[in-house]
């Protein structure tokens, strides 16, 4: 089948949260983002199919419905062995395209997104997901591509094809997996599966241990595997961060990819941000010097223009890192730079930030807590980003920080590979790399920073290079209507 305009693209995008619905982590800004860049994409784009694509998330009780015009459109049970379960669909028409919110007793009226309880996720991603394949069944409404992403909706892939009651209506349907996190695999969620009828995968290739997991299990019978990153892509082939899984991966690296995420142009733009002092641009970039001078000030930490400002915006823990930069930043105290860290987690690596803070005060700041507005003015008066992180799938910290003149120095590591050039400035460079999650490693890539911050006009390239780097959603949507169309011509 090859895609004509006249033709219709079906796609079915599911997640556990989207934005402006409801937003926990990156996945929020995935699922809230990339479904209206495909719309734009193919709207702009000559000689492609009509596309309808709708997307499914669960209706947390969290979600504010009065700001949403939402209308009930189905209910019908959800039959297993041991219970028939309720499940009602609302239609929000507010976006370029039909969001679909499912709600029943297992989301319970005051229960969180994510519960602590890996069963009671079990169970409700699991009724989740048996409601959108009985709704589509119900509305006759086949999709040509299920997109669905992480353990939460990994069972769709695996009902649609293992399962009598889906294969035959699904028989055309080809479906994709997004892997943002690997090691978030489901875990513990064995008992909602059963609860509702979901057996264990008799795919015989799966770890035994994995067989009853939902991203596994997804996994093994997905069509097409895309990570977030091509980086990651390639390092969940390999023993140290395939989480278990890379011999399996490895014998299915065919259907393996990877797709960066994007980043939201609008929200993230130095020279429209109300949270800056001073806004700016590659054309303005004297202007930001403002920004500089106005947080340091703020925080009572002395100005100078050539006392470069090194900032840390993190969830504060292992896999970030946190302990490698701070430990190499502890060992060059002698050199002359300021430092501020924002964030919260770990409270050991808290602590250690706050002993920085309390042994040099005159030049170190540990700003305790998550602060949208700060992150903004923070990224507009940085010089420079430590990004440390020991496992980075893709990664948005590196791609804000170019689009506002702060260079990255950051782990040669999944998404931040991807996005980072470390080459000489006439060469495109954008940042600095260090190849191992060790202390000695971290202080060399800074170390190099420090000095290429001397000379003003390298220093200067390596901002603008970065600024002109483009991350937007439109490149990435243009990626994955790449992986929709190949899927759906091989049909």
């Amino acid at each position: 089948m090859n895609a004509s305009p006249s033709e219709t693209l079906k796609i079915l995008f599911a997640a556990s949260e989207a934005e402006p619905f409801i937003k926990v982590g990156g996945l929020g800004d995935v699922a809230g983002s990339l479904p209206g860049a495909l719309v734009d994409y193919f709207k702009g784009t000559p000689d492609l199919p009509t596309l309808d694509i709708r997307l499914f998330i669960p209706f947390h009780s969290k979600i504010q419905s009065s700001r949403f015009h939402l209308e009930k459109v189905a209910s019908f049970p959800i039959r297993t062995a041991k219970s028939e379960l309720l499940s009602s669909v609302y239609l929000c028409t507010d976006l370029k395209f039909p969001a679909y919110l499912i709600a029943g007793e297992p989301l319970p009226p005051d229960g969180a997104v994510y519960d602590p309880n890996p069963v009671v996720d079990g169970k409700k991603f699991t009724f989740f997901t048996l409601s959108i394949l009985e709704f589509c069944r119900l509305q006759n409404w086949v999709p040509d591509i299920v997109h669905a992403n992480d353990w939460h909706t990994a069972i769709l892939p695996y009902l649609i094809r293992t399962q009598k009651e889906y294969k035959e209506i699904f028989s055309q349907t080809r479906t994709i997996l997004g892997v943002h996190n690997l090691p978030f695999m489901g875990g513990g969620t064995q008992g909602g599966l059963v609860e509702l009828g979901i057996s264990a995968s008799q795919n015989f290739r799966l770890p035994k241990w994995a067989r009853h997991m939902p991203l596994p299990m997804g996994l093994a019978e997905s069509d097409r595997i895309l990570a977030v990153s091509p980086g990651y892509a390639r390092e969940i082939l390999t023993p140290e961060f395939g989480c278990g899984l890379d011999g399996f991966l490895f014998t299915c690296k065919e259907k393996v990819g990877g797709i960066l995420n994007g980043l939201d142009t609008k929200v993230w733009n130095p020279s429209h941000d109300p949270y800056l002092v001073s806004t700016y641009s590659r054309l303005t970039l004297k202007n930001r010097i403002k920004n500089k001078q106005e947080m340091l000030s703020r925080l009572g930490l002395e100005f100078n223009p050539r006392t470069p400002l090194i900032i840390m915006i993190s969830r504060i823990d292992q896999q970030k890192g946190i302990d490698i930069a701070l430990f190499a930043l502890q060992n060059m105290m002698e050199r002359k730079f300021q430092l501020i860290i924002l964030g919260v987690g770990d409270p050991v690596l808290e602590d250690t930030c706050k002993a920085l803070e309390e042994n040099y005060p005159e030049r170190v700041r540990f700003l305790q807590r998550f602060d949208q507005a700060l992150s903004h003015q923070l990224y507009g008066s940085g010089d420079m980003i430590i990004i440390p992180s020991r496992y980075e799938p893709c990664g948005l910290t590196q791609m804000i920080a170019m689009r506002y003149g702060c260079v990255p120095v950051a782990r040669n590591t999944g998404g931040l590979s991807d996005t980072i050039i470390d080459q000489p400035p006439e060469e495109g460079q954008t940042g600095f790399l260090f190849e191992k999650a060790e202390e000695e490693s971290c202080k060399e890539a800074v170390e190099r920073a420090l000095n290429a911050f001397i000379n003003q006009a390298t220093w200067e390239k390596i901002q603008k290079n970065g600024m002109k780097t483009d991350f937007s959603w439109k490149n990435s949507a243009a990626r994955y209507a790449k992986e929709y169309l190949d899927l759906w011509n091989n049909l």
